[in-house]
């Protein structure tokens, strides 16, 4: 599809070569205002211009500015003007519609500032360097999109949430990332092996957006980096790194810069720490000065090291001293299986297990590491003894242990009532959860009470366990340990929709605790809820 705002002379990604750069940070001063034009009313200007773009839409969902522009007060110090746009469908015409719309919004803006104006939609790390040219980076995202940008690059989408500059819908209200998790550092875009492999091939991948009449596709590309980019490369590898380990570590979604980054840092990875110290302030000093004309002395074999060196201290933390622990919901019964209002409340009724589908116990088998379990626990209720039964017909399970603390959530006057009944019956109860309230269920429990009894049963079985162990347990007490670990309010637990005989892997830390770390189907399974909202 043409672009009528790329001219005729660029190459494939749309661009001059010479013209583009990657990973811009606040440290650089890629365009400079002009002394005439107070910044402050320039950003001002900037984000009320694109904010009627994005209103004049029904269509749009979700805006935020995110990156540097934040930062500053002006455009004076950033790289560009980061902007990511969640739409409910995207296609060709919507493509052209906002990228039209934002071209004519911003164009007389950024001419009273002395700045021309060019608009990058492309996705990914691709900067510009044009002390005359502010850039909008348009980021552009079907809702769809969004939800699998969420799960492939966890890191990006979770710096975005940070942002408190957003119109209609924020990105987390559209899809959130709740916390990290340690596969993310694995497996992820972005994640250790995806930065070096990029590192090591000497360029950067970025994505365009090819749109038709009926939606649109992401194709990658690659730049060559120059001198000045393979710095700035090096330099965002160990500041990005540094930033999400403490972000998993730390449970919060705060990013230390400067020295107070590296300190923070080498108190959780402290291995060679003098070499760590020496190349984060080289870079750092490069990126201050913006002098990229003497190389840093043996920078690819000492980025090598320090990425070396942070795996092992991973692998280490998180798995080789580290337990696994799995939990899985009992197989379905008959009363599993109605959906909506038809659901009915099903706690300490004690129903048998309905037949399970062979290939999906073989898969769940596989899933779980059975010669390294050491404990197996179940609730007492029979799905779930029943269904650790018919695992360890399948593989070598230890004898399982009951506790009390597993049991389904205590439904009381509601138990074996179905919604809409209960809803009649006890319309007070169902007034109180749209006040955001945790009220008990008239006799029994409330999602508080489940989870003290949860979070005791981890804190005094997990960390006694000398390795790993299975747990069958319930929905609602799965829920409790998904949405503690992940930091997820408790109001928005009961949207987590747990699913039957999928394994649920928890990892328990000699130093920080444990954490949760979904496969990435089983993830997609649990929140399909705020996906859909």
């Amino acid at each position: 599809m043409s672009d009528p705002m790329i001219p005729a002379t660029t190459n494939a990604a749309g661009w001059p070569a010479e013209e583009r750069s990657v990973l811009g940070t606040p440290l650089h001063a890629a365009v400079v205002a002009p002394p005439s034009r107070p910044a402050v009313d320039l950003k001002s200007e900037i984000t009320a211009a694109l904010w009627q773009v994005i209103d004049k839409y029904e269509w749009a969902l979700s805006a935020t500015f995110t990156g540097s522009f934040l930062i500053g007060d002006g455009l004076q110090g950033i790289s560009d003007i980061d902007f990511v746009v969640i739409v409910e469908h995207l296609n060709a015409e919507r493509f052209e519609a906002l990228n039209n719309a934002c071209e004519a919004a911003l164009q007389p803006v950024v001419e009273r500032g002395g700045y021309g104006l060019r608009i990058n939609p492309t996705l990914g790390p691709l900067k510009f360097n044009d002390q005359r040219t502010a850039v909008l980076h348009l980021m552009l995202y079907s809702r769809q999109a969004h939800v699998d940008h969420v799960v492939s690059s966890p890191f990006t989408c979770y710096d975005w949430q940070r942002s408190v500059e957003f119109r209609k819908q924020s990105l987390a209200d559209v899809y959130p990332v709740f916390a990290l998790q340690p596969r993310h550092f694995l497996g992820a875009r972005r994640s250790i092996s995806d930065y070096l492999k990029d590192y090591r091939a000497g360029v950067v991948s970025y994505r365009e957006l090819e749109c038709v009449a009926g939606g649109y596709r992401e194709v990658r590309r690659e730049k060559p980096l120059t001198v000045r980019d393979r710095h700035e490369f090096a330099y965002h590898i160990l500041r990005f790194l540094m930033q999400n380990l403490l972000k998993l570590v730390h449970r919060r979604n705060e990013a230390p810069e400067g020295e107070a980054l590296l300190q923070d840092y080498l108190q959780v990875f402290a291995l060679d720490a003098d070499d760590v110290r020496r190349l984060y302030s080289e870079l750092a000093a490069k990126k201050r000065a913006a002098d990229f004309s003497w190389p840093t002395p043996d920078l690819d074999r000492r980025l090598e090291v320090f990425v070396a060196n942070f795996e092992s201290q991973f692998r280490r933390l998180f798995f080789t001293e580290a337990t696994r622990h799995v939990v899985v919901r009992h197989a379905p019964t008959i009363f599993n299986a109605p959906a909506g209002n038809n659901r009915r409340f099903l706690g300490r009724t004690n129903p048998e297990i309905e037949s399970v589908d062979e290939a999906e116990i073989a898969a769940l088998c596989e899933s779980i590491p059975a010669d390294a379990i050491v404990a197996g626990f179940v609730s007492p209720l029979l799905r779930c003894q029943e269904t650790y039964e018919l695992l360890a017909t399948q593989m070598s399970l230890p004898p399982a242990t009951i506790d009390n603390r597993l049991m389904e959530l205590s439904y009381g006057q509601c138990e074996g009532m179905s919604v809409t009944v209960a809803q009649k019956t006890h319309a007070n109860l169902f007034a109180a959860w749209q006040r955001g309230e945790d009220p008990a269920f008239p006799g029994g429990e409330s999602t508080a009470d489940v989870a003290r009894r949860a979070l005791a049963f981890v804190d005094d079985r997990w960390p006694a366990a000398d390795g790993a162990t299975i747990t069958c347990s319930h929905n609602v007490v799965l829920r409790t340990l998904i949405g503690h670990a992940l930091r997820i309010p408790m109001g928005s637990w009961h949207r987590l929709q747990i699913p039957h005989l999928k394994p649920l892997a928890f990892i328990q830390t000699r130093r920080h605790g444990w954490f949760v770390d979904l496969d990435e189907q089983v993830e997609r399974d649990i929140f399909v809820a705020f996906s859909n909202s």
